[in-house]
């Protein structure tokens, strides 16, 4: 039942009653009363009537590789005569410990009227002389937590242009958090463990994932239009697709991310 009707069932009973009764001031007092709720009411309905919808907003999924990258595009030759030469080196897809620190992430998209941030502040745990998680993705404005679990001193810190800190030493069970308001790529370090590092990845809106222990991510709650999608990796360049967003439907797009082997 809409509200005008709803206003309109609160004046049957008194409009009866005035037929009954048609001369005294208190039934014509109720009646404006009763009769100024469902003009109310009236309005309300139209209002919502008229009210602009809500944002139209769809999704996208799919499956993310990572892959070594290819060292060498040549073709390499037998040195007999009568034998083709061979392929290309063929890339070989990596494990899952890589996806882990892959973030994919949407740009230019259409400003929020408010901040997604986290009810509980993120945490990157230092323990077993490493930073847990390896890569961090948040939103500007989150507030991050750096609790030690190791049974020795650390001191985090950055001197990225995006955040720069130091946290200082401090031993097993305290924990120090800093909030990053920028957008950027935070390297994180630890003075005493040369060998800790993690990458924070501060992002200006909350449209990212990270794959699944089977590679696949999804993004939800992006609103329609054309967006470029990137696929980020520290040891990568930037892999970016564009997608096309539809209201109420979900878009397959597949990554694939080749990295460069680490330094021994």
């Amino acid at each position: 039942m809409s509200l005008a009707r709803a206003g309109e069932d609160l004046l049957k009973p008194f409009s009866n009653q005035r037929n009954q009764h048609s001369s005294t001031r208190p039934q014509i007092t109720e009646f404006l009363l009763v009769f100024c709720m469902a003009s109310a009411l009236s309005l309300l309905a139209n209002g919502q009537a008229n009210a602009d919808p809500s944002i139209k907003t769809g999704s996208v999924h799919g499956q993310v590789t990572v892959t070594r990258k290819l060292t060498s595009q040549r073709m390499r030759f037998r040195l007999y005569p009568g034998f083709k030469p061979l392929p290309p080196p063929t890339t070989e897809e990596m494990g899952n410990d890589e996806r882990r620190n892959v973030v994919i992430y949407l740009e230019d998209t259409p400003p929020r009227a408010e901040k997604s941030l986290p009810a509980n502040p993120p945490q990157i745990i230092q323990q077993g002389e490493t930073f847990i998680p390896h890569v961090l993705p948040i939103v500007e404005g989150t507030t991050v937590d750096f609790p030690n679990k190791d049974p020795i001193f650390h001191n985090v810190f950055s001197l990225s242009g995006a955040r720069t800190f130091d946290l200082g030493r401090y031993p097993q069970g305290d924990s120090r958090a800093i909030t990053f308001e920028q957008p950027g790529i935070v390297p994180v370090f630890c003075h005493l463990h040369s060998n800790m590092s993690a990458v924070v990845l501060v992002l200006d809106n909350p449209y990212f994932a990270v794959p699944n222990a089977e590679g696949r991510y999804s993004i939800d709650g992006i609103p329609e239009g054309t967006y470029p999608l990137i696929g980020w990796h520290e040891r990568s360049e930037r892999v970016e697709q564009e997608v096309t967003i539809i209201a109420g439907k979900s878009v397959e797009l597949d990554i694939v991310i080749p990295i460069e082997d680490e330094e021994p």
